[in-house]
């Protein structure tokens, strides 16, 4: 097992952790950010295709235990989101606000794809009334977030000078 992937899987624990316990009890304006999906976007950019969608099921698969949704809801959103990263991820390298809109849409596809799988299998996600806030919020709170994970992800995976100095 390669560096990369037991740095990405530590990271998804670590994010895991942070998000059912400290994220979940202060929510800002009723919507707390997903650090999760955040970690699995900051690790995919520096794996290999196979070993980001893996993690990306994984990290999706242990939030599905620890919740009470549908098994495999969240597992196949992040295994989503890590492929839309993976195939995304040298165009959204250009420059920081590039990587921050990337960030944004791949965090608003991921909430999208949840609301409507979810109320595909009985959860109500469209029906909630604070959906539209979700939608508006969590995107811009996962940027904000990603400031701090992407650069730490970064320096973690020991990625090359230029690119780092893009972040």
């Amino acid at each position: 097992m390669s560096r990369r992937i037991l740095i990405s899987l530590a990271a998804i624990g670590i994010a895991v952790v942070i998000q059912t316990t400290l994220l979940a009890r202060i929510p800002i304006f009723g919507v707390t950010p997903d650090l999760v999906l955040l970690t699995v976007i900051a690790c995919s950019r520096g794996l290999r295709s196979e070993p980001a969608v893996v993690l990306g099921f994984t990290a999706g698969l242990i939030l599905d235990l620890l919740g009470s949704a549908p098994l495999g809801l969240r597992s196949m959103v992040l295994t989503t989101v890590a492929y839309a990263t993976v195939r995304t991820r040298d165009r959204f390298e250009i420059s920081i606000p590039t990587l921050g809109f990337a960030v944004w849409a791949l965090s608003l596809g991921g909430i999208l794809l949840l609301a409507i799988v979810g109320t595909l299998f009985g959860q109500q996600i469209l029906s909630d009334p604070g959906v539209v806030k979700q939608f508006l919020l969590e995107p811009v709170y996962n940027v904000l977030l990603g400031l701090a994970v992407l650069p730490l992800v970064t320096r973690l995976f020991g990625e090359d000078r230029k690119r780092e100095a893009l972040l």
